[in-house]
């Protein structure tokens, strides 16, 4: 009885946090050109910005052409470990959006000593970013299949040093938790409980979609070879989650 109630109680304060999630930043110039710094969570299933990229091919392949969508990744690392390379990056070529992704809990509020951590480097690397001209975004991650209650202080922790370095957040995290709270037999994550399956990436990529370029995923012919009725309902969650994130009105197109 007391487990239950644990769970009960840690799923309510979880729906409580993010319910009044009010970020600052809900709109950025659609970026042509981006590049994803992380580990695992996005390079699993032939990496996540492979997918936002067939997305936006998808929806315009004209303008797709003038695209760039790369991603550097370090097994298991916290933000920390992209020191070295972060500056050789930049020179890479001149991005619009350098999307920043912490180790799967190394954001989360509970944990202030590594919370604070990661918003130093956050911190640093926002200010090489932003002298090469491009611009900060934070991919928000989602909780473990068996730990729900990392929702709400993942949440917290990204959409903290968002709002304090005046930089998007993409809800990937509350987007995994919609979908699972609306269809909970449809898998997100891989066996371990942790990565993303292919349904998780695809979530992903088309919540990073709707965020960066302000258009609904909704109809798109790229479904990553899921079913038709699957990747619809994944689209739809991606556009509800982020107009609900940003208090945007849904009719945006």
């Amino acid at each position: 009885m007391h487990l239950i109630w644990r769970l009960v109680a840690s799923l309510t304060l979880a729906g409580a946090l993010t319910a009044e999630a009010k970020p600052q930043v809900t709109r950025i110039e659609p970026p042509l050109h981006v590049v994803f710094l992380g580990n695992s969570f996005i390079y699993y299933n032939n990496s996540l910005h492979s997918h936002l990229a067939s997305l936006s091919r998808a929806a315009d392949p004209e303008a797709a052409k003038a695209q760039t969508f790369k991603s550097i990744t370090i097994s298991g690392g916290p933000l920390s470990e992209h020191e070295s390379g972060i500056e050789g990056i930049l020179k890479l070529r001149k991005w619009n959006v350098v999307v920043l992704q912490g180790q799967s809990t190394e954001p989360m509020v509970t944990d202030k000593a590594r919370s604070e951590r990661f918003k130093d480097y956050a911190r640093r690397y926002d200010r090489q970013i932003r002298e090469s001209g491009a611009r900060s975004v934070f991919f928000m991650t989602w909780a473990y299949r068996d730990k729900p209650e990392m929702y709400a202080p993942l949440a917290e922790g990204y959409e903290g040093i968002g709002n304090e370095l005046g930089a998007l957040v993409v809800p990937v995290g509350l987007a995994f938790e919609r979908s699972i709270k609306a269809r909970p037999a449809l898998i997100l994550h891989d066996a371990d409980t942790v990565h993303p399956s292919l349904a998780g990436t695809y979530l992903a990529a088309a919540t990073f979609y709707a965020a960066l370029y302000g258009k609904t995923p909704v109809g798109n012919t790229y479904t990553a070879q899921l079913d038709p009725d699957t990747a619809k309902f994944l689209q739809g969650v991606a556009w509800e989650t982020v107009n609900a994130y940003y208090e945007l009105p849904a009719v945006r197109q």
